[in-house]
């Protein structure tokens, strides 16, 4: 039993009074003469045990009533917490997009967040609404009604002892405050990174686990290039299920907003279909492919933005070579050509593709303006002369990791073996060809380099062509002078394919979408003013993001910036820069969801519910008070009757 005023039952030694009173009352009893002593003796004797008796029924009475009217004022209660308990409830709500799964009621979090409103009729508890963007404390009743009525759903994910962590953060230190946690989500595995560790917080933990009516989900899980020519383009889109199905799911492909093509995956007891659609090449295509399912909604759509390509910047640093200019169109390449002499180091870095055509020695500068051109992702093409120094070639092969020149070798040789699996020219020949003129050359120098890839050979097996793959380029090391004094190499028909793909495969593809995440680094090919920044906006608002900005390209990062799917333009100043295409992430489309009893192992710490109605229920039976105030001054007016009763019919 507990007490709401227990400063009140100190008046309970005040009853000692009445029983002071009673031990040593003063009154005395008067003798009376009288005849008859013997009977008058035995009178007296009978009355005072009655009178003593009286006395101590009444005394006991009175004593009795009056306990129970200070018991009654100090209103006590039996409750398994305490009326001036403070209680401090922690929910977590997961509101991810596997959230938008279908229960009884309808959408898992928009019907938890119902219940909750519907059964929160808690007393002395103030409320803390944790998701997996939030951290709102200190909330009474109307503000987390407020809080869940607006709640939206999120593309990020949080890990549960994250959740836990934050839970703790939010605890209050106060003696008389009792912290609650509260989870619910529908608990995927996805979720759930590593063992969830409850001894973080010392506070009960109640887990309430959201099923969906039906775990099948069909997706849209990825989009890709699968085959491009000079007019069409070939999509590729993987759609997926969540469980083995057998049916044909329609598949619809709009650009923009206008539908350009239909077709269907047909699952046959199978996982995953791939679906193709067709394209005729265009400037810019900004597509949505799209399908239709009752699970999930989130991943029923897919963007991506292919950019019309851009011309490939190629430099050519020393002699000058009549066939790079035949090669390198002004329809697709910008192509500009300097002595050493007259070189203007700061165009390097805009560069995709640079050929050292021929130069004699590479002085020191030179070799540090292209290591960092290769460093941001550039390739590299070395063409030696014929007097080079050999000392001067070495210490730029070293610094690039490629090798170094053993010899000169001035004996003629044929150019007689092509590498038809390299890369560089897997599609350049529908079959093997062996019976062309084989282009020779009469100087060449060896390169002991062991990590390279051979494209063409001489033969007696040496490369003449051979390539080493760099983390963020390509260097490409040809053994012999190329003018027509020394190879016949520009006159053969493997000139033009292998120099085309030199300059095609230094321009990398443009990325068809990126994925939603709490960070996103995005790298955009342009170059702005040093005091501009770039702007991105969609069809609801615009913000600028953090950049960094190098000669020819700006890193944008976004974080802690609410992202949606869909398409955002990039904008400097009133020019569109780039259009790109945002996803969710599909890691939650994948339904699997854990077992509750097996994840909370045996922590004693916490509880597995059934339902937000019983959750709430048993919350509200602890923080029940029965009232007995009431029974005290019942059995205070029943005593006092008894009181009456004594003195009334209690004869002397």
């Amino acid at each position: 039993m507990q007490f709401k005023h227990p400063e009140i039952l100190y008046a309970l030694f005040l009853l000692s009074i009445p029983i002071i009173v009673h031990l040593f009352q003063l009154q005395r009893f008067v003798k009376v003469p009288f005849t008859n002593v013997a009977f008058l003796k035995n009178i007296e004797k009978q009355t005072r045990k009655s009178a003593k008796l009286k006395k101590w029924l009444v005394l006991i009475s009175r004593l009795l009533a009056l306990s129970c009217i200070i018991l009654a004022f100090s209103q006590p209660y039996f409750s398994k917490s305490s009326t001036q308990q403070q209680v401090n409830i922690s929910i977590y709500l997961d509101n991810s997009y596997s959230m938008q799964a279908k229960g009884e009621n309808g959408e898992l979090l928009k019907s938890a967040a119902q219940k909750i409103i519907e059964n929160n009729n808690l007393q002395n508890s103030t409320f803390t609404l944790i998701t997996n963007e939030e951290n709102l404390k200190n909330l009474d009743a109307n503000g987390l009604k407020k809080e869940l009525i607006s709640l939206q759903y999120s593309p990020n994910k949080l890990d549960l002892n994250t959740v836990l962590l934050k839970a703790k953060g939010n605890f209050t230190d106060e003696i008389k405050t009792l912290n609650k946690i509260i989870l619910l989500s529908d608990f995927q595995n996805v979720n759930i990174d590593n063992k969830i560790d409850f001894t973080i917080v010392n506070s009960p933990v109640s887990l309430l686990q959201l099923t969906p009516n039906e775990a099948q989900n069909i997706f849209l899980d990825s989009v890709s290039i699968e085959q491009k020519s000079s007019t069409e383009t070939t999509l590729s889109a993987l759609v997926k299920s969540s469980q083995i199905i057998t049916e044909t799911i329609p598949v619809s492909l709009f650009q923009d907003e206008t539908l350009i093509g239909k077709t269907t995956a047909k699952f046959a007891n199978s996982y995953r279909q791939t679906v193709e659609f067709t394209l005729t090449n265009a400037a810019n295509f900004n597509g949505k492919i799209s399908l239709v399912d009752v699970g999930m909604e989130f991943d029923n759509d897919f963007y991506f933005s292919i950019s019309a390509p851009e011309k490939i910047n190629v430099f050519s640093i020393g002699n000058p070579a009549e066939f790079l200019q035949k090669i390198y169109t002004e329809n697709e390449f910008n192509f500009t050509a300097s002595a050493l002499s007259s070189l203007n180091y700061n165009s390097i870095q805009n560069q995709h593709l640079i050929i050292l055509n021929e130069l004699d020695e590479i002085p020191a500068e030179l070799l540090r303006s292209l290591s960092e051109f290769m460093e941001n992702g550039g390739n590299l093409v070395v063409i030696p002369s014929q007097n080079i120094k050999i000392d001067s070639y070495n210490r730029f092969l070293n610094a690039f990791q490629a090798g170094r020149i053993s010899g000169k070798v001035e004996n003629e040789h044929q150019i007689t073996s092509i590498n038809y699996g390299h890369p560089l020219i897997d599609d350049v020949f529908e079959k093997k060809v062996t019976n062309f003129q084989y282009p020779k050359t009469a100087i060449h120098f060896q390169n002991n380099a062991g990590n390279s890839s051979a494209i063409l050979k001489f033969d007696n097996n040496s490369p003449f062509i051979s390539s080493i793959k760099k983390p963020n380029g390509n260097f490409y090391w040809i053994s012999s002078p190329l003018n027509i004094g020394i190879s016949d190499f520009t006159q053969s028909p493997l000139v033009v394919p292998i120099f085309y793909n030199f300059a095609k495969n230094s321009l990398k593809a443009s990325q068809l979408y990126y994925t939603v995440a709490p960070e996103n680094n995005i790298e955009i090919k342009a170059s702005i003013g040093k005091d501009d920044v770039l702007k991105i906006s969609n069809e609801t608002g615009a913000f600028i993001p953090l950049q960094k900005v190098s000669q020819n390209k700006v890193d944008l990062m976004l974080s802690d910036v609410p992202l949606q799917s869909g398409f955002y333009k990039v904008y400097s100043g009133n020019n569109v820069v780039k259009t790109i295409a945002l996803n969710y992430n599909r890691e939650e489309s994948d339904t699997n969801y854990a077992e509750l009893k097996s994840l909370a192992g045996n922590a004693e710490n916490v509880t597995v519910s059934a339902s937000i109605d019983d959750l709430f229920d048993e919350i509200g039976n602890q923080q029940k008070i029965n009232w007995l105030f009431k029974w005290f001054l019942a059995f205070s007016v029943l005593f006092l009757f008894i009181e009456m009763l004594l003195l009334k019919y209690f004869k002397i």
